[in-house]
């Protein structure tokens, strides 16, 4: 038999029409599987029973059937059998050895492919792949994720990071996205490629398993290559079926080109196939899933940013005051966020229990990420000069990212004085203007009020302040308010007090409008679509306005000035607080408070633009991408960058968010969703019938704004990192420290690169240091104090081992030692 394939490669990437022939081989590769949500319309509980009964059919299938070869991936399902049923591990092991049991995915399972940080894709396959190589001696070179709902443009680069060559996948469909091949070179914007190959019809398939295989014959036929087609049981697990297997034996013997494979088999007998490049993301196919259950959104944000922080603040705890590294604690903590961020856990399509089950265990990582971040910190305070006077209110400040951080930050010391009778000074004696804040406790308010500062603390370090007493000195402001109106030397903020929304925002600088209309302007849109959004790729643009019920000064200077402002619609209340500050280089602040009672609604954040020929860039896992402003709605992560024609720069960040839309030159942050949990279409709600919705009740974020000429990728990416990895302030008691008050641990100069990650190397023999160019430039950053170089390529990743002479050293995102 000889294939005929319809096209070639040329260099770069285009296709040309050439006629190819390759020697007799599979037409078909069978791929026997048993998809397993162990989280869905069930509790893990039931996800992790279901795993180890499907598991146990496999191996029931393949004792019986000789040529049967059993597809399976996700770490976190081979623990749970190793922990509980060791005999079938045992029989696992087996059949891995005799290359039956064929092992994908590679990582801790499979994760929603938009939501999840870069460094939590970097640390499935970092754990996922450690596992593997620990329990099977197997290095997993096969990405797998066919039942995510997206796939980011960044993910190329992260699987060839993390050693992985090829990715199979299901979701879009071809309805949703054309693709001009199922089987293609996959190329993300740093050049990395990983052979992809999108799965026809599904990876669930058992009674109509000879039209499947007359289906995808019929699809090999014509694209003139060999196809993957997927059998098994699936979702709730199960797998092949005897009855499966009898008829896929008896197409072998009536000559039909087809055979029990698996993925890595299959990539392997198509490497001479020509492959056309696809670049970027491969998008979209339920858009709902971005915005809901903001719970868990929110709360997977906090999880993400706090585990990265107690990774530096403990190798900083390590350096300074030879602090043991807590390993254990904090790879079991980054595993419990892998799992909750399984496709349909964050995506919010679960069940509420399960829902539920998510956000009690976010919380609890939070938790514990402070706790492990809080003895750290605390150790290494044991390290420095305590302040002169000990009965004063001595603090610290610490940066534990690689950026130094000039940032508004909030303090309640417990002082011996009134407040207003204390001065702010820092590690030279030097004072600090300050502005007290009430506190959050109503008990003792002359002992206890919060004080308001802008600290600049040094990247990977720390700055110590004494709240002592003395008459502050008079402070000179430059802030100015009115009933409607906050200005500073840089800005000026007024307040719609009609619609609570933003009327006008003037550039005093520039001597320009950042809006061309009312701005964080909230409206409620109808939307009676499923959990997940299903057949849609945008949300609608009219609904319901809010009415201004009341606008209140809340605080006027000398740091900051604020309003309160809130305004209602038929079934929400939002009250956003506006803070503009007196140092000009400080991002405007928006606090929201929203009680929401909507059903099969959501609730859109508008913010038109007054920029010439408006870019939208939105930052994606370790990357970001210009989107077209079409009104399609897009996952993003924590910033967008508008950027006009002129060279003029919008930056919106948030804590909590995901799913943003640009129409024309209006931004759109969709701020929730509120279907019924877990609803899927085709099912029709019932009139009457009691359903459960998300999203109901309060919920609080923030988001900063930055404009100017000066606002760019880096930029946007420092506004989110303060705003998401904010400086951590904590009393300076210890006494027997000598270290400098002022100090930075390690640094990072380059200009358009930055610093992600710091950590200790799994092996416990280094360090670790993710780097992330940005800007789309080649860059050099320079490290110190070792002063080392390296070159990044643009939008790549990179990551630094320390060798044993103390070097830093390129390695991977498997900490490779080179």
């Amino acid at each position: 038999m000889l294939f005929v394939f319809p096209f070639s490669l040329n260099e770069g990437g285009s296709t040309t029409l050439t006629r190819l022939t390759v020697p007799e081989a599979l037409q078909l590769h069978m791929i026997g599987n048993a998809h397993i949500d162990p989280v869905w319309l069930w509790r893990w509980p039931e996800g992790c029973a279901e795993a180890i009964s499907t598991c146990w059919s496999a191996i029931d299938r393949l004792e019986e059937e000789p040529g049967f070869i059993f597809t399976r991936g996700e770490a976190v399902i081979y623990r749970w059998i190793e922990e509980l049923e060791p005999a079938l591990f045992a029989r696992i092991q087996e059949y891995v050895a005799k290359k039956r049991w064929i092992i994908v995915n590679g990582w801790w399972l499979q994760a929603d492919c938009n939501l999840p940080a870069g460094e939590a894709f970097i640390r499935q396959a970092l754990y996922g792949k450690r596992y593997f190589r620990e329990k099977f001696g197997i290095d997993v070179t096969v990405g797998y994720n066919v039942d995510s709902f997206g796939h980011a443009g960044t993910l190329p680069m992260l699987l060839r990071h993390t050693g992985f060559d090829s990715y199979v996948f299901l979701r879009p469909e071809p309805h949703e996205k054309t693709l001009p091949s199922s089987l293609f070179a996959w190329t993300s914007p740093d050049g990395s490629q990983v052979t992809a190959f999108r799965v026809p019809f599904g990876y669930n398939v058992s009674e109509s398993i000879s039209e499947r295989i007359k289906d995808i014959s019929a699809m090999a036929q014509k694209a003139g290559y060999p196809f993957m087609c997927f059998y098994g049981v699936g979702n709730h697990g199960g797998g092949p079926t005897r009855a499966t297997l009898a008829v896929i034996r008896d197409k072998q013997e009536e000559g039909h080109a087809l055979g029990f494979s698996d993925p890595r088999r299959y990539f392997a007998a198509v490497t001479e196939v020509p492959r056309p490049r696809v670049d970027g993301e491969i998008q979209y196919h339920a858009i709902g899933c971005y915005a809901a259950v903001s719970a868990l959104k929110a709360l997977n944000r906090r999880a993400e940013a706090g585990l990265v922080q107690a990774e530096a603040g403990s190798v900083l705890a390590s350096l300074a005051a030879e602090a043991p590294y807590p390993y254990e604690k904090v790879s079991e903590l980054w595993k419990k966020l892998l799992f909750n961020q399984f496709h349909d856990t964050l995506g919010g399509t679960c069940i509420e229990s399960a829902t539920r089950d998510a956000i009690e265990a976010l919380g609890g990582i939070i938790q514990d990420a402070e706790e492990i971040r809080n003895t750290a910190l605390r150790k290494l305070a044991a390290t420095i000069t305590p302040g002169a006077d000990p009965t004063a209110a001595n603090f610290l400040v610490f940066n534990l990212t690689g950026t130094e951080q000039e940032l508004p930050v909030e303090y309640e010391p417990w002082l011996r004085d009134r407040v207003e009778q204390c001065r702010l000074c820092d590690e030279s004696g030097s004072e600090f203007p300050y502005q007290t804040l009430p506190a959050e406790s109503q008990a003792a308010a002359s002992r206890i009020r919060r004080i308001l500062f802008t600290a600049r603390v040094p990247s990977f370090g720390y700055r110590a302040y004494s709240f002592a007493s003395g008459q502050p000195a008079a402070v000179s402001s430059t802030l100015k308010t009115s009933a409607h109106t906050l200005e500073s030397s840089r800005w000026r903020l007024e307040i719609d007090p009609q619609t609570g929304s933003i009327a006008s925002l003037r550039d005093k600088l520039e001597g320009r409008e950042i809006f061309a209309g009312r701005a964080h302007c909230p409206l409620v849109v109808a939307d009676p679509s499923d959990t997940w959004s299903h057949g849609l790729d945008r949300f609608g643009y009219e609904g319901e306005s809010f009415v201004c019920e009341q606008v209140a000064l809340e605080e006027k200077g000398p740091v900051r000035a604020s309003m309160r402002v809130r305004a209602r619609a038929s079934a929400a209340i939002i009250t956003s607080t506006y803070y503009v500050y007196d140092d000009p280089a400080l991002p405007l602040e928006i606090r929201v408070h929203l009680d929401w009672r909507g059903k099969n609604q959501l609730l859109r954040l508008c913010y038109p633009l007054s920029l010439p020929a408006a870019n939208f860039r939105y930052e994606v896992p370790y990357g970001s991408l210009e989107r077209p402003a079409n009104g399609q709605e897009y996952p993003g992560q924590r910033w967008v960058l508008a950027s006009g024609s002129d060279g003029y720069g919008f930056a919106l960040a948030n804590d909590a968010k995901y799913s943003y839309a640009a129409l024309e030159n209006t931004l759109y942050i969709t701020a929730l969703r509120s279907p019924v949990f877990a609803h899927h279409n085709p099912y029709a709600l019932q009139p009457g019938n009691e359903y459960a919705y998300t999203d109901q009740g309060i919920q609080e974020f923030t988001l900063r704004l930055q404009a100017g000429r000066e606002v760019d990728a880096l930029r946007s990416y420092r506004l989110a990192d303060g705003l998401t990895q904010a400086p951590t302030v904590i009393p300076h008691v210890a006494r027997g420290g000598k270290g400098p008050q002022r100090a930075s641990l390690l640094a990072a100069q380059a200009n358009s690169s930055l610093i992600t990650c710091l950590k200790a190397a799994e092996d416990r023999q280094g360090l670790i240091l993710r780097l992330l160019e940005v800007g789309g430039l080649t860059d050099t950053l320079t490290l110190k104090p070792a002063f080392q170089q390296f070159t990044l390529a643009p939008y790549s990743i990179a990551t630094l081992r320390t060798a044993k002479d103390g070097a830093w050293r390129e390695s991977d995102g498997l900490e490779t030692e080179r």
